[in-house]
């Protein structure tokens, strides 16, 4: 959800599970796929509308340390591994990544860094 700025606004999932093309992924089998790169301490998976696949993949991913790959090779791994991992259907089409996320003490996203 954008605000009226363009800001990205997270308002939280309603659903665990995406329906991308047709096929229903649970948000958990993307991130854990995600948390097996060596690379990446954390991921948050989200679905958004998209015009032709019903639904989209987002995935915030939190590093562990700084990367030696650059970050366009980063997010090519990590969509080759979510590919090989369960297929292609649950590719995210957006990946951003970052070195910190700020959680509240509920563990909920409060900020991105």
């Amino acid at each position: 959800m954008c605000d009226s700025d363009g800001h990205l606004k997270i308002t939280g999932r309603v659903d665990d599970v995406m329906n991308v093309s047709g096929h229903r992924i649970g948000t958990a089998e993307v991130e854990d796929a995600l948390g097996e790169h060596v690379d990446v301490a954390e991921s948050a998976v989200v679905s958004f509308p998209h015009e032709t696949l019903g639904e989209g993949i987002f995935a915030f991913v939190v590093l562990k340390n700084e990367s030696k790959l650059a970050e366009i090779d980063l997010i090519r791994e990590l969509k080759n591994l979510v590919k090989t991992k369960i297929s292609s259907f649950a590719v995210p089409q957006h990946i951003l990544v970052k070195y910190v996320f700020i959680l509240n003490s509920y563990y909920n996203l409060i900020n991105i860094m």
